[in-house]
Parts: structure tokens; C-alpha cells; sequence
């Protein structure tokens, strides 16, 4: 029966994005029903209307097409969630020389600047003070981030300052990036403490970059791109306390499955992985060419997802030369292809892989002294796309043997243990650690080894690991000494639950 879409709108605004999902699959009617209730429900007025209004929030979005400012943090995850948190405040990541434009908005607004003091940190009482403070401490290359208490949440590399202002009782933040590195906004966001932060509201676009775990899943993926800190765990405790299931570790078959939103990949700010959420331009706004909030720039950007011994971790290289508008962040393919074009080359022999580049735009920006510089961002974000459609090279048919035979054994013990917690099965770390052995392994023998996987419930309910490697007679003394040879087996065994033996195959 069709509905009008006020009554959809008054059964479905009670819903979860998982109970939509699922409705949207019983046939096309019902898919389309969801789609146009989204359309209707995902507005940009619906979380930004507390802090502006509707003059101020024409001013503000026109202000983020000129300056790329994104909004993150809880805001951003309000818009998906359609859900409010009262006691939240805005967060505007934007590149430190914008900041003024920002600030001078607010201030416009009637938002007042409340400085942040403590004993290891006090702004100065104005803003303008404040932001000549930051600029100085941009030329002598330091981070403030390391000076900031109370932001826990926002304490990642690449973060300068963060300016509050109040009105009313509602707090906003620019959380001013950048410096020596030369840092994004997005490069900032891929740092954060754990995946249910990781949204954006930007003037073309909002986007959730992982939306299965935040919204369908209701969980939230520690990020162990930066070491442990104590401080990140008040944000972190924040979202439990708000319904999200916080996991220092994903599943084995996450890990292993690259088609999964956590297996190991290359992915893109709008990749069908994503959840993007157009975002109807300004009325009566014409837009100009050199707006750093357009949507092919933002859909430029790249990351890695990643998984280390210690846990996930999302990635992103930094990427900026005189020549672009801004900084980029890039997935270390993409990266490492820009790198050798023509094009973009520069002297980056000390350059620190995996963190980024800047390290030769000194040279550059000497070079270019006296010069008329023309912005070459349209060639760039071209260069990206053609390079991103690009098939990646082949894995080793040997490790492709060894992934394909973990991840469908892992999938066995699923099946086998359905009611288990996934904490309490093979994690990511686990399966890493048996990957990389079995691989180096494999890569000894004359031929494809058999293995077979048994999986049993200890006492305390987590599943055990057993691995049968059959091994021919004539290989089995070079194999055994390199099982004893290595502590990885031992490791695994003793931290990961993973027992390996051998078995003789008869000749």
C-alpha cells in the first residue's frame, strides 16, 4: 500500500538506519519509501539550526565552500544518526589560515571567544591575539596539540589550536590544522581515537566513512594509528555511554576479506564503502572556481585501512606543494604514485613514509620566490581520478592461497560458533599474526602445503585456533627447524589462542 510521505515520515523517524535497511530491502516500493524519507530527514538545518540561523547558516555554508571548514565530531554524527546529544558542542576543523574567517563569522554572530585556560595553556583573551599566538608558533614549527588539556578527544598530530565560542549556552570549536606538515582537516579526522567519529559535513557533501560498524552495527573500531594515550579514553567512553560498542580489535574475517569495510584496502572519500549524502547547494549563491569546499576536491582525497599486531589503523599521507590550493590527503598507492609524476615531483629524500610529504615545499616555495604561481589543483584531483580507476597489481598467488584459505576457514568457525561473541573468535591481530607466518612458511615449500583447521571452545568460551600443516617427508627437518626457530609460534599460541602442528605426509 503506498503511503503519503508524512505517514512514512512518522513510522520511519522512529527507526534505526539498520531497521530502514532492512525495511528498504522487501521490495522496490518500500526501498524507495526509505530513499525519499532520507532525503527529507538528512538535512543540514536539522544539526546546524541549534547553533544558526538561517541567514547565519546561509553566511556559514558559503564560508565553507571558500575555506574547506568541515564539520565532524558529534554534529556531524548527529546528521547520520538522526539523533541529537544535548550536551554536545560544534566542531569546525579547518585549515589555520582560515581560521580568522571563521572567527570573524562567529563573532559576527554574536558568539563570544572563551579562552581556554589552564595551568599549561592560556589563550589570550581575544581572538586576535590568540590567532597571532598560533601564527607564531607556526613559523617556529611547533604543535599545540601536545600543550592542549581537556581535548582528548581532538588530540592528534596536525592540530595547531582550538578556538571556543559560546552563545546562549551552545559552544562551537575551530580546531585550527595544520603547521609544519601542513596537515588537512581530513588528515586530522583519520587520526581520530576510533571510528564512529570518523563523519563529515562538508558544503557539497556529508559523508560517514564507515557506516555498516557506526550505524548498522552500532560499533565503534579503536584506531591505533597513533600510540595509546590515557586522554582517549574519556571521547571513547563518551559514545559507549551513548549506545556504541567500543572494540580495540576487529574479526579475522574482516581482515581477510578485502571486499569487508575493514579488510585491508585503498579506499576514497565517496567510495561506494562510504555512505555520501549530497548536499543541495546555497540559494542565490554563485559559486567561484577557486572555492576550497568544491566537490571534486573533497572527493580527491584518499586512506588506507590497515591492520597492525596492536590493532587497526586507518592511514593517510599528506600531500601539498606551492602549486595546490591546499594539502591533500592520499592513500600510500595513490601517494606513491603522484610522487612519480612529472608533474608533482620534488626533492623528498628525507621524507618520512606513511606521514607524509613537505618536506622539499621549502625548497619549492624558494624556488618559486618572485614567480606568479598558478594553482594546479584541476590537474591534480584528474591525475587522482585516472589513477584510482586503475586496476592494483596482483597478489602472490602463494599469499593469495594462504588469505583465501584463512578467510574461509574463519568464516567455518563462524558458522560453527554463530551465538559466540565476535570479541571472543579470531581477531584481525590473530589472523595477521598466522598470515604473515604461514606466508613465510608456504614460501619454503615446493608445492601448496594442506591445512587443515580444527576450532574448539576453551572454558571460558573463546575459540582456539588449530592448524594441521601435512608436510612431505622430505621437507619436514627444514620445516621443523623453522617452526622452532621462530617465536611466533610460541607467540601465538600463547597471546593469540593458535596452535600449529605438523603432520608427515608419507612418500
Amino acid at each position: 500500500m503506498n503511503l503519503p510521505p508524512t505517514t512514512h515520515d512518522f513510522i520511519f523517524c522512529d527507526l534505526s538506519a539498520k531497521d530502514l535497511l532492512n525495511y528498504s530491502k522487501v521490495n522496490r516500493a518500500a526501498r524507495n519509501a526509505v530513499k525519499a524519507f532520507y532525503k527529507r530527514a538528512l538535512r543540514v538545518e536539522n544539526v546546524l539550526s541549534r547553533y544558526f540561523d538561517d541567514d547565519e547558516l546561509r553566511r556559514f555554508r558559503i564560508l565553507q565552500y571558500t575555506t574547506g571548514c568541515l564539520v565532524s565530531g558529534s554534529t556531524a554524527l548527529s546528521f547520520f544518526e538522526r539523533q541529537t546529544f544535548p550536551e554536545s558542542d560544534l566542531d569546525l576543523y579547518v585549515d589555520y589560515r582560515f581560521a580568522i574567517f571563521i572567527s570573524d563569522f562567529l563573532l559576527s554572530s554574536g558568539y563570544v571567544f572563551e579562552p581556554f585556560r589552564t595551568e599549561r595553556k592560556r589563550q589570550a583573551k581575544n581572538i586576535a591575539s590568540a590567532l597571532e599566538a598560533m601564527d607564531r608558533r607556526i613559523v617556529h614549527e611547533e604543535q599545540e596539540n601536545e600543550a592542549i588539556e581537556g581535548f582528548g578527544e581532538y588530540i592528534t598530530s596536525g592540530i595547531m589550536d582550538v578556538f571556543s565560542f559560546v552563545r546562549d549556552g551552545k559552544k562551537v570549536q575551530i580546531i585550527a590544522t595544520g603547521g609544519p606538515r601542513n596537515p588537512s582537516p581530513l588528515d586530522v579526522i583519520f587520526m581520530f581515537h576510533s571510528t564512529v567519529v570518523m563523519n563529515i559535513i562538508a558544503y557539497s557533501h556529508a559523508i560517514s566513512f564507515f557506516p555498516k560498524a557506526t550505524f548498522i552495527d552500532h560499533v565503534s573500531v579503536v584506531n591505533e594509528t597513533r600510540s595509546y594515550r590515557a586522554d582517549q579514553d574519556p571521547p571513547r567512553a563518551k559514545y559507549a555511554e551513548r549506545g556504541w560498542k567500543i572494540r580495540k580489535d576487529i574479526d579475522a574475517i574482516s581482515f581477510l576479506d578485502r571486499n569487508t569495510v575493514f579488510g585491508i584496502s585503498d579506499r576514497y572519500v565517496g567510495d561506494r564503502k562510504c555512505w555520501t549524502v549530497p548536499l543541495p547547494p546555497v540559494t542565490d549563491f554563485s559559486p567561484w572556481s577557486w572555492g576550497l569546499g568544491q566537490d571534486w576536491m573533497l572527493l580527491s582525497n584518499s586512506w588506507n585501512v590497515q591492520q597492525d599486531r596492536s590493532g587497526l589503523e586507518i592511514r593517510a599521507c599528506r600531500f601539498s606543494k606551492p602549486t595546490l590550493s591546499h594539502s591533500y590527503a592520499l592513500g600510500y598507492w595513490i601517494w606513491n604514485a603522484v610522487r612519480k609524476e612529472p608533474m608533482f615531483q620534488w626533492d623528498d629524500e628525507d621524507d618520512d613514509e606513511g606521514e607524509g610529504d613537505g618536506e622539499g615545499e621549502d625548497e619549492d616555495a624558494e624556488l618559486l620566490q618572485g614567480k606568479e604561481i598558478q594553482l594546479i589543483d584541476d590537474q591534480f584531483c584528474d591525475f587522482i581520478k585516472t589513477i584510482s580507476a586503475q586496476p592494483r597489481p596482483k597478489e602472490d598467488q602463494r599469499d593469495a592461497f594462504v588469505r583465501n584459505t584463512l578467510l574461509q576457514a574463519f568464516k567455518t568457525a563462524r558458522e560453527k560458533y554463530p551465538d559466540v561473541d565476535l570479541e571472543d573468535h579470531p581477531t584481525a591481530s590473530a589472523a595477521l599474526r598466522l598470515f604473515e607466518w604461514l606466508k613465510r612458511l608456504v614460501r619454503k615449500l615446493p608445492e601448496l602445503p594442506k591445512l587443515t583447521f580444527r576450532f574448539a571452545q576453551d572454558r571460558y568460551g573463546l575459540v582456539w585456533t588449530n592448524v594441521d600443516i601435512e608436510i612431505p617427508s622430505r621437507c619436514i627437518s627444514e620445516v621443523t627447524l623453522f617452526i622452532e626457530g621462530f617465536y611466533d609460534v610460541k607467540i601465538m599460541k600463547r597471546d593469540w589462542r593458535i596452535n600449529v602442528e605438523l603432520v608427515r605426509l608419507a612418500e
